[in-house]
């Protein structure tokens, strides 16, 4: 995903964004206030060498490491128990206690993290009261409490910086999320940015219609005839450099709004006199709504070696054919396509002026791109529910077999009206 992607769908969902954030930090404050508390206290004890000890420096050393073990040993832990004023198990008592001699020093530090700031300190105190108790030196250390511990101000765990510094992140991470997802929900496209992901000029905005099966284009005159009109004009402009005889229309996304506005141009065709053929070619695709009766001769029996002038039917107009799609029968689909479709769309662009063909959406397969081969494509865009990346995709899977895009219809809940192209 491009980082421009995630920049402009954050700065669109501000308010979005900005409550995920509160919400979360919201969240994870309250959850750290409410988390078990512990607290540290820590007492440190001077070991020095009694007066008129002999043993050597290193076997002192090794003495107060080994105090500092004998603060975790099991009478010192029963002795402390006994002690304290607020009660605590031996087990209790084994978790929360740690001692250790520190290094190059004379010291033996007793570490005690506990729930209660007083409870922590009391317990050090009390072990480091407790251990001389148990020396290990026979009279060669002395005992001296340097530091006595006192009750911690503020607890060591959960870490509120740590804490909170994991919440931000999260935070962060959840509000981009949500404006990537309310961004693909909602964000619609507009005609500058559609021409420049896909290389190809917008040639109208349409609102989807109720009923696909309509054909408005055969009423013209009408506001509704006369969008598919500028359209018509405007298909027109762009192949008047470089004419087309065939031209495949698909959609990105599954749905008959493609098929609904490829019938209704191959309408606005014939009524300027134009001698059009109207394709289904949507193979085999059971869930569509077909464009002629069940049993007539169609696109599959040209295929399969029928004649073509035996699989067309009338249009609702004049000047308008119709090859139906058939009955699709065994043979692969997908092979009938590469190697004779092309054939039999050069013998209908020499009976027709201009071949409409209607093709399963590219998100279902690759039909469109192989019928499209040697011709033009339009490409009916939703205006919502594709990101700028899948676009992009398309139109360049388009362009690598060969296929002429011929321009972009888009589809959403606004119309937009586009201007002719000059």
């Amino acid at each position: 995903m491009e980082a421009e992607h995630v920049v402009r769908a954050v700065s669109r969902h501000k308010t979005l964004v900005a409550a995920i954030i509160l919400v979360t930090m919201g969240a994870a404050g309250v959850g750290l206030w409410l988390a078990p508390k512990t607290y540290d206290a820590s007492a440190t004890i001077s070991v020095g060498a009694a007066p008129g000890a002999t043993q050597p420096l290193e076997d002192l050393d090794a003495l107060r490491s080994s105090m500092g073990e004998v603060a975790g040993s099991q009478d010192v832990l029963d002795d402390v128990s006994q002690r304290l004023e607020r009660s605590r198990s031996v087990d209790q008592l084994r978790d929360e206690i740690d001692g250790g001699w520190v290094q190059g020093t004379v010291l033996v530090q007793i570490s005690v993290s506990d729930a209660d700031p007083d409870v922590a300190a009391d317990i050090a105190n009390t072990v480091a009261e407790v251990l001389p108790l148990y020396d290990l030196s026979n009279g060669a250390l002395v005992y001296t409490t340097s530091d006595p511990a006192r009750p911690a101000t503020s607890a060591s765990s959960p870490n509120l910086l740590l804490g909170l510094g994991v919440a931000a992140v999260l935070a962060v991470i959840l509000a981009i999320c949500g404006a990537l997802l309310r961004e693909r929900r909602t964000a619609g496209f507009h005609g500058a940015e559609v021409e420049h992901l896909v290389g190809a000029p917008v040639l109208a905005a349409l609102a989807p219609p109720k009923d696909p099966t309509t054909l408005p284009a055969l009423y013209p005159g009408t506001s509704a005839a006369d969008v598919f009109r500028k359209l018509r004009i405007g298909l027109e402009a762009e192949a008047s450099s470089d004419p087309v005889s065939l031209v495949v229309v698909a959609g990105i996304t599954d749905g008959e709004v493609s098929v609904w506005l490829g019938a209704n141009v191959a309408v606005s065709l014939a009524n300027v006199h134009r001698r059009v053929l109207l394709v289904d070619g949507r193979v085999g695709d059971q869930e569509s709504s077909p464009i002629a009766a069940p049993d007539t001769l169609g696109l599959y029996d040209v295929l399969t070696g029928a004649d073509l002038g035996d699989a067309l039917s009338p249009g609702p107009v004049d000047n308008l054919t119709v090859l139906p799609s058939g009955e699709w029968g065994g043979a692969s689909a997908e092979t009938l396509l590469e190697t004779r479709f092309a054939a039999a769309m050069r013998e209908a662009t020499d009976r027709f002026d201009i071949v409409v063909v209607l093709a399963p959406s590219l998100a279902a397969c690759e039909d469109a791109r192989i019928m499209a081969a040697g011709g033009s494509l339009v490409l009916a865009v939703p205006e919502h529910g594709v990101t700028a990346s899948e676009l992009r995709r398309h139109a360049t899977r388009i362009r690598a077999v060969g296929v002429r895009l011929l321009g972009v219809v888009l589809v959403g809940r606004r119309v937009e009206r586009m201007p002719a192209r000059a």
